[in-house]
C-alpha cells in the first residue's frame, strides 16, 4: 500500500468511518471525479470488505446537483439496481459505497463505443445476451420513482447553452494569451452552428413524449457493473426525472452492440413503454444525435471550469492536459452528431 497515497487520503478515510485499511489503489476510469479502491473494516459490516472512495471534483459539482444525485443513487440502490452507499460526507464532496469485483476477463466496460444515430452494420457480438441484459438494467429504471429534479430535454439545452454563452464570454478575455482558449472557443462555434438542428431534435422528441420518468442520463459501458446475472449502474451525477428515451439513446450511443442486438433493445423497450406514444421509434436518431450534443456541452463546461479558476487562467502541466482531454472529447462527439455527415 503507497504511504503517500494512504496520507492524501487519510482525512477521507477516517471521516468515512474505515478502519484497519490494509489496501488503497487508484481506479482510473472516469475523467472527473478521482475514485479509489479501498479494503477495510467498516461499521455498516462485521469482517474486512472492498469499498470505493470517490472524491468529487469541483468541476463536475459546478454543474451536478448533489442532494438529487445521492436520492436517486439510495433509490436505485434500494431497488438492488447500484451499489450501496454507506457514507455521504456532510458537504456531499466525498462518497464511500461498497465495491462490486468485476470478471478481468471478460469487464462490462469493454463495450464502450461511440455511435451515431446511424451506426453501420455489426454482425459480432462481443458480448451475447448483452441486449438482454440492457433491457433488464432499463426496465428497472423506469420503474423507479421519479425524481423530484425535473430537467427536460429542452431546459438541459436552455442550462448548457446559457452557462457556455457565459464562458465565452470571459474567455474572450484571454484569447490572446491561451491557445486553449482559441480551441474551447473553436468547439463552442461549432455547437451554436447546429441549433437550428437541435431545436428540430427536441420537437421530434416532444412529439413521442406522454410522461417524463427516472433517467440516468449516462448509462455507458464505464457506469455499468455486472453482478452475478443482473448490471448495476453508478455515478447518478446527471440522474432527474427527463425523456424516457434518454437512456435508451445513451445505451445504442456508447454500447457495442450488434445490429442484431441493436435492434432487439429498441423494440422491446419501446413495447412496453407507456411513458411514450407511436413517434418513439422515428424520434430514436434525435435522441442519439441529442445525447452527442450534451456530451459536447459537458467536457466544454468540464473544459472551461478545468482552465479557469478565480477568473484567471490555470497553466499548470496537470491542468493543462486535463483541459486538453475535455477538449478531444468535445471534438470527437461533435464529429458524432449525424447533420455533421
Amino acid at each position: 500500500m503507497s504511504e503517500s497515497l494512504q496520507q492524501e487520503l487519510a482525512h477521507y478515510l477516517s471521516a468515512s468511518g474505515l478502519t484497519k485499511v490494509t489496501v488503497i489503489a487508484a481506479l482510473t476510469q472516469g475523467l472527473s471525479n478521482r475514485n479509489y479502491y479501498v479494503r477495510g473494516l467498516h461499521s455498516s459490516t462485521s469482517v474486512e470488505s472492498e469499498w470505493v472512495l470517490r472524491i468529487n471534483s469541483w468541476a463536475s459539482t459546478q454543474i451536478c446537483d448533489r442532494s438529487s444525485e445521492i436520492a436517486a443513487w439510495c433509490d436505485a440502490s434500494y431497488a438492488a439496481l447500484a451499489p450501496k452507499v454507506v457514507y455521504i460526507s456532510p458537504e456531499k464532496d466525498f462518497y464511500l459505497s461498497e465495491y462490486i469485483a468485476q470478471n478481468d476477463n471478460q469487464n462490462w466496460s469493454d463495450l464502450i463505443s461511440a455511435n451515431g444515430a446511424h451506426p453501420l452494420s455489426t454482425i459480432g457480438e462481443r458480448w451475447p445476451n448483452a441486449e438482454q441484459l440492457l433491457l433488464q438494467l432499463l426496465n428497472g429504471l423506469k420503474a423507479l420513482p421519479v425524481p423530484q429534479n425535473i430537467i427536460t430535454v429542452e431546459q438541459q439545452w436552455q442550462i448548457y447553452h446559457a452557462r457556455l454563452s457565459q464562458m465565452q464570454q470571459l474567455l474572450w478575455q484571454h484569447i490572446d494569451n491561451s491557445p486553449h482558449s482559441a480551441a474551447w472557443l473553436q468547439q463552442y462555434d461549432k455547437l451554436l452552428a447546429q441549433q437550428d438542428a437541435v431545436a428540430e431534435m427536441l420537437g421530434s422528441l416532444n412529439l413521442c413524449l406522454i410522461n417524463n420518468q427516472f433517467s440516468h442520463r449516462d448509462l455507458n459501458p464505464f457506469n455499468i457493473l455486472v453482478m452475478q446475472d443482473k448490471l448495476n449502474c453508478i455515478d447518478f451525477e446527471y440522474a432527474c426525472s427527463s425523456h424516457p428515451l434518454c437512456d435508451l439513446a445513451s445505451v445504442i450511443s456508447s454500447h457495442s452492440l450488434s445490429s442484431k442486438q441493436r435492434h432487439w433493445l429498441i423494440e422491446n423497450y419501446l413495447d412496453k413503454q407507456t411513458n411514450l406514444n407511436h413517434h418513439a421509434q422515428d424520434a430514436i436518431p434525435a435522441a442519439v444525435d441529442l445525447y452527442w450534443v450534451f456530451a459536447v456541452c459537458w467536457a466544454l463546461q468540464m473544459a472551461f471550469d478545468s482552465l479557469m479558476l478565480n477568473g484567471k487562467l490555470n497553466v499548470d502541466a496537470d491542468t493543462i492536459k486535463q483541459t486538453e482531454n475535455y477538449l478531444s472529447c468535445a471534438k470527437q462527439y461533435q464529429g458524432l452528431i449525424a447533420s455533421y455527415s
